[in-house]
Formats: structure tokens, C-alpha cells, sequence
């Protein structure tokens, strides 16, 4: 129990009053609780010690002091005279400003000595309910985890980990929960986006738990919040509110949520699902039980000193919550990529293209179902549809180099395209490259074109001619034909008489028949 303090400190406490240090500062220095400090200051202000002019015998402060809420020996409190009119104003709604304004030019007390006499004397259901309302903010959402056991999965007909998850409004206690697998991002943001619609609105403000899905470092003064958690904020339009390190109490009742639903709800479905033979129980029932609980017990209960269940507080609050958006969130997933040395970045088993000058750096990569988003240093630097189907190169033209461009362009088609416009040797030949079903001859193909920026059109098409008809349709043919000159030779081959060709170093019949 704390010493009582003496006539001398009481008389030091209003002398620092008296200049006009604060609360805080004289609790600082003095030692003396908040409580002892707000009571002489009031019964200061109720006996004019502090104007100008000569303090108390510490006997008059003490005796002040210890006379408490009765300083006449009347047996009231002072403002007991004005107790009707006080009623009403709790009655009306008037907050303590308004009620020190009207009282002002009647009494000299402070707006603080009013608020304690109401509270303390002023009790109906209209006072304990305007205490709630200034106890919980309206429009906060406080959500979290809690482990609930095993249940069996009849979907993947296994027995698995299950957690409840809680999304709380701090003013009204009304909470959406659901029964879920795991605490993965795409659950959470999942939950939330369900608790939205479930209430019909978004809270102002959302306090999670130091969560890894959440909030990737716990820090009261900067807390790092998960990516896409600050795009389902701004999607939602509602404050991410993190609870500082080690201080539970900041979201105390979801916490105290999930105890009420240990407590009151998992025992009594656990003894029904044993009624049933089931040991380990359903993760189906469990949810439909949990939504008939919230309807006959959890939101319909009295609270304690409100006198109000959780569905009536909520049409108070209801009014609170902003609007839901037009179109739902589509929730992304974030991965830090390499860029490999083509310039894409892999993601989920298909590459993405980014431009060539960010080859060899660290990118953050986010896909949802719709995009592809990469980004280095907070800047955007690649967007694409996300690919339907695995191991695809989704390519935008504008991420390439000059020299990627043309070699892109390389396509079967283009190649025959460009073939057919030389002449008609020149696509025979490549025409027999392409449709080579054993070796893959692009490259060859690509490699006869590109003579004619050495050699020319007309050259090359005469070069294939003269290869055709040595029957070799190959590049290095093709290339020693045009490097040594042999496609400007106009004379024809010499035939026999049979029409046969003659070539240069072919022995004559005669030279078989002697």
C-alpha cells in the first residue's frame, strides 16, 4: 500500500501547481501518484489557491485533502446539488466539454472534477454505454490467430492442424471467424477480405499481431509491413496498425476472443462430435456449428456493464465503417527474383522478360491472377498478363535489345518469308532445312540469308542454284560457291549423248572398256 503523503508534500504539490508545472512533471520529481496530483489540483481550483498571492498552512492543505469529495462536512459531494441536471445531460449525450461548458458560470470546478463525479455517481445504462463508447474506438478491426487442434479434412479425408480466425470490431465485440488450415498470406488476407463483406463495410483501422503474415518486423516506431498487406490496405482503404512488441494488450480482445471461443464454444462441439463417434472432429461441422454458436450465444449475449448484446452494439457501429469497394481484391503474392542473363525473371514455371539493362540484378516479383508486376528499388520496371499455362516466355518487344529483336524475328515463318523473296533456289533450299525432321537446321537457314548482306541477292540466289544442282543444298556449299566466285560462271555443264552430265575428272567409258 502506498505511504499516505504528509501536510508538508501535499503543501509542495500545490505549490508546484501554483506555477503551473503539470501532471506529469510533478509526479516526475515528487514522487506522488497522478491520482493525489488531480485531487489537490481540484480542491486548489475549488479554494483559490492558486491566484496570485500567499499559499496554505500545510494543516488547511491537509485537512482539505483528507476531507475529500465533502471539503464543507456536509456529507455530499459538492456537484450533488446539480445531480438532475447531470442525469440528463448523460441522458442527452452531452460529452464532459459540453457539460463543464454549461456548468462553468454556476460552479468553478474543473472539466476533470465533472467527468469523476459523473462516473462516480452518475450510474444508468445510458452512462455505462457512453463508457463503452469512449472505452472502444469505433471502427477497429483487431485480428489474430488461435490454434484450436485436429480436425479431420474431409476434403483431403486427412486429420490435420486447424486455427480459428478471429477479425474482432473493437466497439461492438461482433467478430468474423472461419476455420482454416494454416496462417499463410493467402489465408489471412483471405479472412480479412471475407470479414469485410461479412460486416458489409471496411473498418478505419486493422491491428494484426506481430504476424509473419503480417508485418515482416515487429517495430512500434516503423513497423515493415508486408507488401501485399499494404496493397489489400489501400484496396480497402483502412489503416494497418501494428501492435508494439510485447504488449498483447493492445489487442487484448481478440485475444480474449479466442479464449471465449476455447472456452465456450470447442468443448461443448467436441462433446457433440464424440456423441457422434468421432474422436477427432469435423472440420465441416466445426464451421457449421461455429456460425449457429455466434448466432444463438456469441452475438447474442448481454455484455457486462453495457447491457447491450454484440448484434445491437453493431447497428451502432455499423454506421461507422466505410463502404465496401466496387471490385474485390485479387491478392498478390511477392518473390525476390534474379534476372537471368536473357533478362527474365522465373516465376511460378513460367520467365517473364524485363528490360536488358537490369540483367544480374535482385528484383522483387508480384503475381496475383490477372498481372505480373516486377519491380527493383520501389520502381516498376515490367508488367505482364500472367501466363494461363506452365513453362512459358512471356516477352515484351520493348525489354529487348536491338540485337534480341532481330534475333526474335528469326521465326520458321519469316525465315521462309524472307527465303521466297531472293528466289525461287533459295527457298527450295531453305524450304529443305525447315522441314528436316531429325537435325533442327534453323540456324543453317539463318546463316545462308545472311550472305545476302555480304554477297547480295542476286549472288546468293545463283549460288543455291548452282548448289541444287550439285545436289548440295548445305551453307558451306553455298558460301564456297560465293566466295570463290563460282555463281558468275555462265558456261552449262557439257553433256552426252545420252544427256548425261559430264563433270571435270570423270574417267570415260572407254577408259573401262579397252
Amino acid at each position: 500500500m502506498a505511504r499516505e503523503k504528509t501536510a508538508v508534500e501535499l503543501r509542495d504539490i500545490v505549490q508546484r501547481l501554483k506555477h503551473g508545472h503539470g501532471i506529469k512533471r510533478i509526479r516526475r520529481e515528487t514522487g506522488a501518484h497522478r491520482t493525489v496530483i488531480r485531487k489537490l489540483r481540484d480542491i486548489a481550483v475549488l479554494q483559490g489557491w492558486l491566484v496570485p498571492g500567499t499559499l496554505p498552512l500545510e494543516k488547511e492543505v491537509y485537512d482539505a485533502y483528507h476531507a475529500g469529495d465533502n471539503p464543507q462536512g456536509t456529507g455530499r459531494h459538492f456537484l450533488e446539488a446539480y445531480r438532475d441536471e447531470f442525469k440528463r445531460y448523460v441522458e442527452e449525450g452531452y460529452t464532459y466539454v459540453v457539460m463543464h461548458e454549461l456548468m462553468k458560470d454556476r460552479v468553478s470546478y474543473s472539466e476533470s472534477t465533472i467527468r469523476r463525479y459523473v462516473q462516480s455517481h452518475i450510474k444508468n445504462e445510458k452512462a455505462s454505454l457512453s463508457k463503452v463508447m469512449r472505452e472502444r474506438e469505433f471502427s477497429v478491426m483487431e485480428v489474430d490467430f488461435g490454434n484450436i487442434g485436429i480436425v479431420y479434412d474431409e476434403i483431403e479425408k486427412r486429420n490435420r492442424k486447424a486455427y480459428i480466425f478471429s477479425g474482432r470490431l473493437r466497439f461492438s465485440t461482433k467478430a468474423y471467424r472461419a476455420v482454416v488450415f494454416d496462417q499463410t498470406q493467402e489465408t489471412f488476407f483471405e479472412c480479412h477480405i471475407r470479414a469485410f463483406d461479412y460486416f458489409g463495410g471496411v473498418p478505419e483501422r486493422v491491428v494484426p499481431d506481430n504476424l509473419k503474415a503480417a508485418v515482416v518486423k515487429a517495430s512500434f516506431t516503423d513497423p515493415v509491413v508486408n507488401r501485399s498487406y499494404r496493397e489489400l490496405a489501400e484496396h480497402y482503404a483502412f489503416l494497418i496498425d501494428p501492435c508494439r512488441p510485447y504488449h498483447p494488450e493492445h489487442k487484448g480482445g481478440v485475444e480474449n476472443d479466442i479464449k471465449y471461443v476455447k472456452r465456450n464454444f470447442l468443448p461443448i462441439f467436441r462433446e457433440k462430435e464424440k456423441q457422434k463417434g468421432r474422436n477427432i472432429p469435423y472440420a465441416r461441422e466445426c464451421e457449421r456449428y461455429l456460425r449457429e454458436w455466434e448466432k444463438s450465444t456469441a452475438d447474442a449475449r448481454i455484455i457486462k456493464g453495457v447491457g447491450s448484446s454484440p448484434d445491437e452494439l453493431f447497428e451502432i457501429e455499423r454506421a461507422h465503417l466505410k463502404e465496401l469497394p466496387t471490385d474485390r481484391f485479387d491478392i498478390p503474392v511477392w518473390k525476390k527474383c534474379a534476372v537471368n542473363r536473357s533478362g527474365r525473371v522465373n516465376f511460378d514455371r513460367s520467365t517473364y522478360s524485363v528490360p536488358d539493362r537490369f540483367i544480374g540484378k535482385s528484383v522483387m516479383t508480384a503475381g496475383n491472377t490477372r498481372k505480373i508486376r516486377v519491380f527493383y528499388d520501389h520502381e516498376l520496371i515490367a508488367e505482364h498478363p500472367r501466363s494461363k499455362a506452365p513453362y512459358r516466355d512471356v516477352v515484351n518487344p520493348d525489354h529487348l535489345s536491338d540485337r534480341a529483336l532481330r534475333y526474335m524475328e528469326w521465326t520458321k515463318e519469316n525465315i521462309l518469308a524472307r527465303a521466297s523473296a531472293i528466289g525461287p533456289s533459295a527457298k527450295n533450299i531453305i524450304q529443305l532445312f525447315l522441314e528436316d525432321k531429325i537435325v533442327s537446321r534453323e540456324r543453317s537457314a539463318r546463316g545462308i540469308l545472311s550472305l545476302a548482306d555480304k554477297y547480295g541477292i542476286s549472288r546468293l540466289e545463283n549460288a543455291c542454284t548452282r548448289a541444287l544442282l550439285y545436289d548440295a543444298p548445305r551453307y558451306d556449299a553455298v558460301k564456297r560457291i560465293l566466295a570463290n566466285g563460282f555463281d558468275n560462271l555462265n558456261e552449262k555443264d557439257p553433256v552426252d549423248s545420252h544427256g548425261q552430265r559430264i563433270f571435270a575428272f570423270a574417267r570415260t567409258a572407254g577408259d573401262f572398256y579397252k
